[in-house]
């Protein structure tokens, strides 16, 4: 007991001089620009975790203890200032603006803030200002050409439709290549669930639940050793989102009320071009029902045997239309631009309440965006809302939290096989698509409907969007909460836990009657108008989803050093552990037993499934940092991940990562330097692992019959409601471990002239090894393939962030930032024995990973060429492709990576009040499989098929190396181009790659800041209205389609068109008020 109170006694006395050593120092940060406090300035004891944020006048007391001597003043866009203590008990600061931002604070991984100037990687922050300026409610979309080294490949013009954004290229051949993303500290889900590839439609990526409107900052570690901290899920980058929490309120206990409301109008941004010639038919006969546009010319219809008017009395110069069963006037019809005659409109609204007190700050906010698509049917509604905010309640304690809520539904499309689209773009110049009723009349006329050509993708586009729809409904919360412990200046203790969880629900319906199209012989003839009655059969109900819980726990504890006043460092200690819960269902019935009813009880089949997984990541990890001279900075990382997905003896593993910098204007005979403002050189190298989604130790067993290896018992299920299984076809290899990604870095940031001009450059080299994939299996052995360990992927790549600000006077700033990437990807090599594999698409053509080749490539049917790669012709006269291609073998067709990225950002303020700000992109190759233009060239719509009677020749070559000199065409040879189109080009995949360089005006704006004097009688701080418009321009070399609409999600994305749902170009308005 003696001991006891000698111990307590020697604690309160060592306590009380700690409280005696320390020293209050009070005083103001205020801003060069215009002498007022800066509110939310961060005021820090060098070398300790002491710190505070000023209050709303930049007023600020903080205690500072003996071991303290430099007070560190930051704020974003400010340069940040240094100040030694000494004897002072009152500092003032003046913070200058930093013109590029190079020695602000940035936000880095498991939210710790760092100087800029100390990293030894390559970041890059945009602002919420920045984020939300061209009113685009994507998320994703915004990204694009904000940073250098990010690609974001955009996969159509739908509402919520889904992009697939690389960071530094693609790490997993066929794996996940996905960043990381993280909201207010909480790691969060942003990849769909589901996948499509060439049917169904397109799902959403989880980060459309993300409202533009709420973000402040958003920050991309690009590389390996910048995202180290989060393990094996940052493999892919990271990208750090941090949210609005009030810190910038402009009065101390005031609430800041802010409303922001935009408008945008959408319509199609390019149409493509068709022949307004030729009618529907074949070899120049008009044929109902047909899918062909190799008809007759339109002005000849009158005279058709058939259908013609000049042979019936009183209807000469008509034609007999069966799809309307009248007489008509025959003219050609611009269906394209007839079905894409609508608008679309997207409508924004957000407030946010935020405050901030003596205790600390909080935010709340609430949005809604209400998106209709240029098609009819076609939509998104997403509310949002969200609770932030961190308080001070000891100077020892601190707790924070954010919570969001988001609710959307997405009314979609479907894509590839299953597109509406084909009965756009190929319908024939005489069809009268709009003007034509989709549904007959008399018994169960609506569900019979009327196009005119019969197949699967023959259905009328209107009648389907009557009668089928495809939506996809999320219901979202995610945050986090905190609580931090200071028991020391040196020593702070942080313990976070957070969840994500939501539901997705997808119900798709397909009506009676969708399959059931007349033959040429139900149509109307002028004999006998009316329709051959055909029931409605058929009848689809499909309603599908997934629910998925994401707990995340996460303990660090940070110490801070002075070793000397030249040496400082600062080590943290941490565990985090991932624990990810999903289910799955579906519920599918087919054969509708009555029109109209969508129910399951109405379906002649059902069938349903249910499907659980779980997975748990826990990781343990350390960082070290030193600084020494505020010149040398070295970081240490190690972390120790176990995943729960991989094989027993292999689900542990520990990754490495350091990095160095130097500013060498810190030297003595560079500092003050008139020209060479900032000079910093940096190197890194780390190793990032990526494991398995999944694992099964054995064999196991799936539904759909009772096919497995060699056996077939020739039933299909499921058979009288009854599901069968099988074995799977897939095997896991026992011995298998996780992926490993090595990456060097290197770079320079340099800044002149007083940071007028600023350029980052960045390489990188990553090599991705023992991937993980499946590999495909000799038939004999029963199975199709094994997961397993093979090949490797190599990543090269150059960053430069150019930033010039040229004009900058009282009443004018004018800055300029350019982003280039250079990036190739590279399959260095496979399993042993396997030379590609597939990604995506069909049979052919394909999206592959392909050993030896840029990354991903594109595989179809190759011309026939000669040893010197030209094209040869076919010699042989009695073949009707005589004189045009040949069809060789399958191989590689087309590269989809482009060689480089350029995005140049305008940004000018004029007055103060004006802000007027443009985006313009460069992307410099890459190829498409443009299966749009292929089809419009199979039915002879496109406008390059109307020249039907000038004669050709195909630009190739003769066997004896000669250019061809074989004419086809003429009056004597009226097919030519009919065969060269429909059964020559369109089974060569090759005849229909294209280049997708382009050049978009992605963005342009201005907004106005209301002058305050006409604003404050109304209780308003701020006003601006605002004009904004996206893709105004475009030049590529893909015709009649933007590059930037795709088929399919994932890895294959941007390789492919497929009557995909085109870009849209946006016109709007903003008003953003404050009170």
């Amino acid at each position: 007991m003696r001991k006891f109170a000698l111990m307590l006694v020697l604690l309160i006395f060592a306590g009380v001089q700690v409280i005696l050593a320390q020293t209050t120092v009070t005083g103001t940060v205020s801003s060069s620009e215009d002498g007022k406090g800066i509110p939310g300035a961060t005021v820090l004891v060098k070398g300790t975790t002491v710190g505070l944020t000023t209050d709303m006048s930049g007023k600020y007391s903080i205690n500072v203890p003996a071991s303290g001597r430099i007070l560190q003043f930051s704020f974003v866009g400010m340069k940040t200032k240094e100040v030694t203590i000494g004897s002072q008990t009152v500092i003032n600061v003046v913070l200058d603006p930093d013109v590029l931002d190079i020695e602000g604070v940035v936000v880095t991984a498991l939210g710790i803030s760092r100087e800029k100037k100390s990293l030894g990687y390559a970041v890059q922050e945009a602002t919420g200002e920045e984020m939300t300026r061209a009113a685009n409610p994507s998320l994703e979309s915004t990204l694009s050409g904000k940073f250098a080294g990010v690609q974001v490949r955009q996969s159509s013009g739908m509402p919520g439709a889904p992009s697939q954004i690389y960071i530094r290229g693609a790490r997993a051949f066929s794996g996940n290549n996905a960043p990381l993303y993280v909201v207010d500290g909480m790691p969060i889900s942003s990849e769909s669930d589901y996948a499509s590839n060439v049917t169904g439609a397109a799902y959403s990526n989880r980060a459309a639940d993300l409202d533009p409107n709420d973000i402040e900052s958003i920050n991309v570690l690009k590389g390996q050793a910048a995202a180290a901290l989060y393990g094996q899920r940052a493999s892919n980058g990271v990208i750090i989102i941090t949210t609005k929490k009030g810190k910038n309120a402009t009065a101390l206990g005031k609430p800041v009320v802010s409303f922001s409301s935009n408008v945008t109008i959408d319509n199609i941004s390019r149409l493509p071009e068709v022949q307004q010639v030729y009618a529907q038919g074949t070899g120049g006969t008009f044929r109902p029902a047909n899918s062909f546009t190799w008809g007759p010319k339109i002005t000849d219809l009158p005279d058709d045997a058939t259908y013609g008017g000049n042979n019936y009395e009183g209807h000469a110069g008509e034609f007999f239309d069966p799809y309307k069963g009248m007489w008509v006037t025959p003219q050609a019809y611009n269906n394209p631009e007839g079905f894409y005659d609508k608008n679309g409109y997207t409508f924004n609204n957000s407030i946010n309440i935020s405050n901030a007190t003596t205790m600390g700050n909080y935010s709340l906010g609430f949005g809604s965006t209400n998106q209709t698509g240029i098609v009819k049917e076609t939509g998104m509604e997403r509310y949002n809302a969200k609770m932030a905010g961190d308080f001070r309640m000891t100077d020892k304690w601190n707790i924070g939290f954010s919570g969001n809520y988001s609710d959307s539904k997405i009314d979609k499309l479907p894509s590839g096989n299953d597109s509406w689209l084909f009965t756009v773009y190929g319908a024939p110049a005489s069809f009268d698509l709009v003007g034509t009723p989709y549904h007959q009349e008399g018994t169960n006329g609506q569900y019979r409907q009327i196009s005119y050509r019969r197949g699967a993708v023959g259905k009328n586009p209107y009648w389907v969007l009557e009668n089928s729809s495809y939506q996809e409904a999320t219901k979202r919360f995610f945050g986090n909460g905190y609580l931090e412990f200071k028991p020391a200046t040196w020593a702070a203790i942080r313990y976070q836990i957070g969840v994500d969880s939501y539901t997705t629900n997808n119900a798709e319906y397909t009506e009676m009657g969708q399959g059931d199209l007349p033959t040429a012989a139900q149509y109307p003839t002028p004999n006998n108008p009316v329709y051959t009655y055909l029931a409605p059969t058929g009848g689809v109900i499909y309603n599908y989803g997934v629910s998925r819980r994401i707990v995340n726990s996460l303990l660090t504890a940070t110490l801070t050093h002075s070793f000397s006043d030249d040496l400082k460092g600062n080590l943290i200690l941490g565990n985090e552990i991932d624990h990810n819960y999903r289910e799955l269902y579906d519920t599918y019935g087919s054969g509708f037993t009555t029109p109209g009813w969508n129910n399951l009880s109405n379906t002649n089949n059902q069938t349903s499934a249910y499907t659980s997984y779980a997975r748990r990541t826990a990781g343990f990890f350390g960082n070290l940092n030193l600084d020494y001279k505020n010149m040398l900075y070295f970081n240490l990382t190690g972390r120790q991940d176990v995943v729960s997905s991989m094989p027993r003896d292999n689900r542990t593993y520990f990754y490495p990562s350091t990095s160095l910098s130097w500013v060498f204007t810190e030297l003595a005979g560079l500092q003050d330097n008139k020209i060479l403002s900032f000079g910093k050189a940096r190197i890194s190298y780390a190793e990032v692992g990526q494991s398995a989604d999944e694992f099964y130790p054995k064999p196991y067993f799936v539904t759909g019959g009772a096919t497995s290896g060699f056996l077939d018992y020739g039933v299909t299920y499921p058979w009288q409601n009854v599901t069968g299984y099988k074995l799977s076809a897939t095997l896991y290899d026992p011995d298998l471990v996780p992926q490993n990604t090595s990456t060097i870095e290197f770079g320079f940031d340099l800044r002149f002239l007083n940071n007028r001009i600023g350029l980052d450059y960045s390489f990188f080299n990553q090599v991705a090894k023992d991937q993980i994939f499946a590999v495909p299996m000799a038939g004999s052995t029963g199975y199709a393939e094994m997961v397993m360990n093979a090949g490797e992927m190599k990543g090269v790549g150059h960053e430069v962030i150019l930033t010039l600000k040229p004009v900058q006077t009282k009443n004018f700033d004018w800055v300029i930032t350019t982003n280039f990437s250079k990036i190739v990807n590279e399959v260095v090599e496979l399993a042993p024995g396997v030379e590609n594999i597939s990604l995506g698409g069909y049979v052919t053509p394909n999206i592959r990973a392909s050993a030896g080749d840029t990354y991903p490539a594109i595989y179809g049917e190759q011309f026939v060429r000669d040893a010197e790669g030209r094209i040869l012709v076919n010699e042989d006269p009695n073949d009707p492709g005589y004189g045009m291609p040949m069809v060789g073998e399958f191989g590689k067709i087309g590269d989809v990576s482009p060689n480089f990225i350029l995005t140049v950002n305008n940004a000018f303020t004029i007055f103060k009040n004006v802000n007027v700000f443009a985006q313009l992109d460069w992307k410099d190759g890459g190829q498409m499989y443009s299966g749009t233009n292929r089809l419009m060239d199979l039915y002879g719509t496109s406008k390059r098929t109307e020249d039907r009677t000038t004669p050709f020749i195909y630009d190739g070559y003769l066997s004896n190396g000669q250019p061809n000199n074989i004419e086809r065409g003429g009056p004597e040879d009226a097919g030519a181009y009919e065969h060269l189109y429909s059964s020559v080009l369109d089974a060569l995949s090759e005849a229909h790659i294209y280049g997708t360089s382009f050049v978009k005006l992605r963005e342009v704006g201005i907004s106005v800041n209301l002058p305050k004097k006409y604003i404050s009688a109304i209780k308003l701080n701020q006003a601006s209205i605002g004009f904004v418009a996206r893709n105004i321009l475009l030049w590529s070399e893909l015709p009649y389609f933007d590059p930037e609409a795709s088929q399919g999600q994932g890895n294959m994305t941007s390789g492919m068109d497929y009557m995909s749902l085109p870009q849209t170009t946006s016109y709007g308005f903003s008003l953003n008020l404050t009170f």
